[in-house]
């Protein structure tokens, strides 16, 4: 069942739209923190969900700021429930999206959002009802799935605007193909990157419970729903 999931507007003095998100083929590029921007779909190598084997977690279940709303489900996949994961950004400056990526592992499904250099941006993860909208457009966006769970990285993006050309550090496709790599997700989107605020919405066959990990070398935010 294909659904609209509606983004709250999220706006941050003096940034800059960014206009004509860049979208491309889900192919098996590299996300793995080279500084090409590829996107790939492939399920990593590692249990962390990223490709390469000089990940170096630095924190587990990151809570920081967790609040919560609604239902707290729990499940066997410590530290996960469905309320809603928050925290502050930790670092200078916009992180810079190179990479995104999904993967299957023993009791979950993961997706790694992998950043350059050493910021590492705040989120908040929660589900959500539809409809909703892209922001900036206010365009609505198709995600399919019975379950919506919103993704927002703040302060981040696919584009560096402190550059004089506005390099694009995330030439990855809009829409990750979940196409054999996933069977709860049924769908990833990028809905939004306005303002530096970066927004991702994924599809799953139902809402389960979830945890969010912060990780180092390269830096990435990786996000595991309970199977």
């Amino acid at each position: 069942m294909r659904r609209s999931v509606e983004q709250r507007g999220r706006r941050l003095t003096g940034a800059v739209l960014v206009a004509g998100l860049v979208v491309v083929g889900a192919g098996c590029g590299s996300g793995g923190g080279s500084g090409d921007g590829a996107s790939t779909t492939e399920a990593p190598a590692s249990a962390d969900g990223s490709t390469s084997t000089a990940a170096t977690p630095t924190s587990t279940i990151a809570g920081g700021t967790t609040t919560s709303s609604g239902s707290t489900t729990t499940t066997a996949l410590e530290g996960a429930s469905t309320a809603q994961r928050s925290a502050p950004a930790d670092g200078t400056g916009t992180a810079l999206l190179t990479g995104v990526r999904i993967g299957r592992h023993d009791g979950f499904e993961r997706i790694v959002f992998e950043f350059e250099g050493a910021s590492m941006p705040g989120y908040r993860v929660q589900w959500v009802d539809g409809p909703i909208t892209a922001d900036g457009s206010g365009e609505p966006v198709d995600v399919d799935g019975e379950g919506l769970l919103e993704i927002i990285l703040q302060p981040a993006s696919g584009v560096d605007l402190s550059s004089t050309d506005l390099r694009v550090t995330y030439d990855g496709p809009n829409r990750i193909s979940t196409d054999g790599q996933a069977q709860l997700l049924t769908d990833l989107v990028r809905t939004g990157d306005f303002e530096a605020v970066l927004t991702w919405v994924a599809g799953t066959t139902n809402e389960v419970p979830f945890r969010v990990t912060t990780l180092r070398s390269p830096t990435r935010i990786a996000i595991d729903l309970a199977t």
